[in-house]
């Protein structure tokens, strides 16, 4: 399930994923979460054990059949797929399958789930029905004239616009157009797990900030299901926000309360474009106050790209090694088109991302995906690096050993940097967060958090023909990556252990 969205993600095609009865769709359970979560166009087909005991060729011939029958096998996933069904005799099969692949891809995208039957499987096929003569998936929808009217005219009244991007950079075309809009108008852009415009855009900020966010008169939300967190930081009383998105409601989360002036529902790539344009009418005799604000960003910038500096100059001696760091030894060394697959690694705000699909992360928090997201990365794009980076409970939720046997097996070489701190460090961060003063805040190990005494974790690679290397001096890690990135261009999987301080 990992490696279909590591795939889908940087094709922008649906992937299938095949597993066995109810026990293979409850191992996938996770995977369709996050799928789900995160808009991923995955077709799982799971085989059904045999529904009669006798009678047809495919009917029940071992004792596993009785006890893997579900009343209800769908009922594992239903709440998070767009569609389910069961495979029926005598049913044009590739119909059907192209109908599972047009809910998948239409937007808002997301997982479909198909189960197949032993006795029909094992019949002749009679009708396979016609191929799809178009691109699977509807055409996203545009946003309403009138809508995207409205909003021009909301942000050109704005004193102090900004734009919070969500998923809209998943499209190399709105990734590119988003920037484009944010510097011919001197829109501020902030983002979220998407990277949706260039870091050395002028009017990127970051991520946003309760600074940031405070200074807005206007917020555009761009495809942004969780645009900040509430308890931690939210605009002001008198900000007017704008929601834009295939479903700006996101009606599948049962709980979403941010308050929303206008909602515009259509795609977000097309809403930039129509708004890029709009603008220039709106703005035309306003250029002094644009001007103005322009100055206003680039001074803000400017402070925010210091304390990343600063930042980075009192890691570079720190140990164990500042994760920060790390994000800035792979910007010595990694290719500009890179793609990072993130869990819980590198902190974002330090890392160097100028192109669009270089950045592959979660947002539903069923970990272990990172592994596997790489490896469909790089089964999408073998000419590119692939590089994860996750922490060592991350690690060991990816299913090291099989993850790396598939890189060996199918000829993906990537490179897994571990974030060593031998610790949960989310668990962690919530329980103190939640009770800063309590009993947890003074114990020496926290309970469940603790990951001591950490494993050889490089040796679990090499036991697959790969490469693995502990790197805990920081002065080492830029030639230990270039040394690393040398080997995937050979063909060889590599890992490296860093040890490193917890993510702050």
């Amino acid at each position: 399930m990992s490696m279909a969205q590591g795939y889908s993600k940087i094709t922008g095609q649906a992937s299938c994923v095949m597993v066995h009865v109810n026990v293979g769709t409850a191992n996938a359970v996770m995977g369709v979460m996050n799928a789900a979560r995160d808009n991923v166009p995955v077709l799982l087909a799971a085989g059904r054990t045999p529904l009669t005991e006798t009678g047809d060729p495919g009917s029940r011939d071992v004792l596993i059949h009785w006890a893997q029958e579900n009343f209800d096998q769908a009922g594992i996933v239903r709440e998070n797929v767009k569609w389910d069904y069961e495979l029926r005799a005598g049913q044009p099969v590739g119909t059907l399958v192209s109908r599972a692949l047009d809910i998948a891809m239409t937007e808002p995208q997301g997982p479909v789930y198909l189960t197949l039957p032993r006795e029909v499987l094992g019949h002749e096929v009679e009708n396979v029905g016609p191929p799809p003569r178009r691109a699977l998936g509807a055409h996203a929808a545009v946003p309403s004239g009138d809508a995207i009217e409205q909003a021009a005219s909301m942000i050109a009244d704005a004193q102090a616009p900004l734009i919070v991007a969500g998923r809209s950079g998943r499209s190399a075309a709105a990734f590119h157009a988003l920037g484009d809009l944010a510097v011919e108008h001197a829109l501020p852009v902030v983002q979220g797990l998407v990277c949706s415009i260039s870091s050395a855009n002028p009017m990127a900020l970051g991520f946003a900030t309760a600074e940031i966010l405070e200074m807005a008169d206007l917020i555009v939300v761009l495809d942004a299901p969780v645009p900040w967190v509430p308890r931690n930081m939210r605009p002001g009383r008198d900000t007017k926000i704008i929601h834009i998105a295939h479903d700006p409601h996101f009606s599948t989360y049962p709980m979403r309360g941010f308050e929303c002036d206008l909602a515009v529902a259509g795609d977000p790539g097309a809403a930039i474009e129509m708004l890029r344009v709009a603008l220039r009418d709106k703005l035309r005799d306003r250029k002094p106050a644009v001007d103005a604000r322009r100055a206003r960003i680039s001074e803000l910038r400017d402070k925010i790209l210091a304390r990343r500096a600063a930042v980075i100059e009192q890691a570079k001696t720190s140990t164990p090694i500042h994760p920060a760091f790390v994000a800035w030894a792979l910007n010595q060394v990694k290719d500009k088109d890179a793609i990072i697959s993130d869990e819980l690694g590198v902190p974002l705000p330090f890392l160097d991302m100028e192109h669009p699909n270089c950045f592959l992360s979660g947002s539903s928090g069923g970990l272990g995906v990172g592994l596997g997201q790489a490896l469909g990365a790089k089964l999408a794009a073998r000419d590119r690096q692939v590089i994860t980076c996750c922490g060592d409970g991350s690690y060991m939720f990816g299913l090291p050993t099989a993850s790396h046997y598939v890189q060996k097996a199918e000829n993906l070489p990537t490179l897994t940097i571990i974030m060593n701190n031998s610790m949960w460090y989310a668990v962690r961060r919530a329980t103190l967060g939640m009770y800063p003063d309590g009993m947890a805040s003074k114990a020496n190990s926290l309970p469940m958090v603790d990951l001591a005494p950490s494993p050889d974790y490089e040796k679990i690679v090499e036991a697959c023909g790969g490469h693995g290397e502990r790197v805990e001096d920081p002065a080492k890690l830029v030639r230990a990556i270039e040394r690393s990135l040398q080997k995937v261009a050979d063909g060889q999987g590599v890992t490296l252990n860093v040890v490193t301080r917890a993510r702050e």
